[in-house]
């Protein structure tokens, strides 16, 4: 499951970054790493972008960056 299928107040660990492309380390360099908890809190009108909870504080990622997050539901 990717962090783009998530829905809104669902809580999630991240288990990968896919990739090897500069989205995939920015990504990580954000925060988003193996063992996080990450909270979907809400999408934009037309659904992109998306906003999360992570390590006390709010990030906006576009689908397709979500899309590079592989996740466990908690």
């Amino acid at each position: 499951m990717t962090l783009n299928e998530i829905v809104k107040g669902q809580i999630a660990r991240i288990t990968n970054i896919t990739g090897e492309d500069a989205i995939s380390i920015r990504l990580m360099e954000m925060g988003l790493i193996d063992g996080e908890q990450i909270q979907l809190l809400g999408k934009a009108p037309l659904g992109d972008p998306l906003e999360f909870a992570i390590r006390g504080y709010r990030l906006s990622l576009r689908l397709n960056e979500a899309r590079c997050v592989e996740i466990e539901l908690v």
